[in-house]
């Protein structure tokens, strides 16, 4: 709370006229995303020798089954800059594969391995037990609610100025 008050007042100093409400939502948010990324990464990840955003887009693979590179790094949240390091890296490691679309052959398609979808499978089982361990700070309506919201948000898209 301390660090929140310094930006509030800092804010206030630079433009007073600022909406303290949005600005502590949007604050904490970040501030809260950041954390929960940082101790999966650091809990989760790291130890069983992969990046969150390796996990993520192991993840997003999973999910819709095999990708275009470009779809899978919307999905997964990992920039379009990083995603031929890190499919280069789970290549390595025999976790994915990149293979020529038959439709288009000026195409790739990721898919995962067996032993990507074992490791995703891990991986997905040890990130869901930490998430729980992040979620029990709120009742199951609390959590329930504050989904909702998130998810409204989510949908919102403010005008671009």
């Amino acid at each position: 709370m301390a660090f929140e008050k310094l930006a509030n007042d800092s804010t206030r100093e630079m433009f007073p006229e600022y909406d303290d409400a949005a600005m502590a939502l949007c604050f904490n948010l970040i501030r809260l995303a950041n954390r929960i990324m940082t101790d999966l990464e650091v809990r989760v990840h790291r130890p069983e020798g992969l990046s969150f955003s390796a996990f993520r887009l192991l993840f997003a693979i999973r999910a819709v089954g095999a990708g275009y590179p470009n779809e899978l790094a919307r999905l997964s949240s990992v920039s379009t800059a990083s995603m031929s390091s890190l499919l280069n890296t789970l290549e390595k490691y025999g976790l994915v594969t990149r293979e020529a679309d038959t439709s288009d052959r000026r195409k790739t398609l990721v898919r995962l391995t067996p032993l990507g979808e074992a490791r995703v499978t891990e991986l997905a089982r040890k990130n869901s037990l930490r998430e729980s361990d992040w979620a029990d700070g709120l009742t199951r309506t609390e959590a329930t609610i504050l989904t909702e919201l998130l998810r409204k948000l989510l949908q919102h898209h403010p005008p671009r100025s």
